[in-house]
């Protein structure tokens, strides 16, 4: 009896974990493969020309494997189909990279068209120019109430690399679900390693 209920509650941690783990309520992400021959540059070379009010928010990941940045929309404007773009810097050739953006249940707005976008280089985009081709996310933020809230909503938009086609923040969880069903499969083996043995 005591066996089984040992049992039951490594049960419900394991769900408890995979709760955590994997169920992320307002949660937008795609995957994006930066071609082999894309010549990217190192540092931000790119050069304003207007004044700051036209700077493009960026993401770097200049020695890091993941990265975010918060934004805020102001939800005043959401009715105009307010789109964002976010520059990603620093990033490998041919390497896959997922690109995830999160807000909070609390504010009643979703996310569309979350797609990259590649700005040859020399091209002005959005009051700015650059000596190399860019690549931006965008996408589009909508109110899902009327009327809409008057606020700023926080908007979590992270760059992460991936590893065998699996973003490197989901390997902690994996680790954690390899030793909870490790760990199930120890204790119970000598239970069943009995059982076998009793039918002979």
């Amino acid at each position: 009896m005591k066996v089984a209920q040992n049992q039951f509650v490594q049960w419900i941690i394991a769900f408890i974990v995979l709760c955590f783990g994997f169920v992320q309520a307002n949660t937008e992400s795609i995957l994006y493969k930066v071609p082999h021959n894309f010549p990217l540059s190192k540092l931000r070379d790119r050069v304003a020309s207007t004044n700051d009010v036209n700077f493009i928010p960026f993401i770097s990941l200049l020695g890091e494997a993941m990265e975010q940045t918060t934004i805020k929309v102001n939800t005043t404007n959401l009715q105009l189909r307010n789109t964002t773009y976010i520059e990603l810097t620093d990033l490998q050739a041919d390497e896959t990279y997922q690109i995830k953006v999160c807000w909070s249940a609390i504010h009643p707005i979703s996310i569309s068209n979350l797609q990259t976008v590649v700005i040859p280089r020399f091209t002005e985009f959005r009051g700015t120019t650059s000596d190399y081709a860019r690549i931006v996310v965008m996408f589009q933020t909508l109110p899902d109430s009327y009327p809409s809230e008057h606020t700023m909503v926080p908007i979590q938009v992270s760059l992460i690399t991936t590893r065998l086609s699996i973003p490197v923040d989901i390997y902690p969880i994996l680790v954690v679900m390899v030793l909870l069903v490790t760990g199930l499969l120890v204790t119970r083996a000598p239970r069943v390693l009995n059982d076998v043995l009793l039918k002979f």
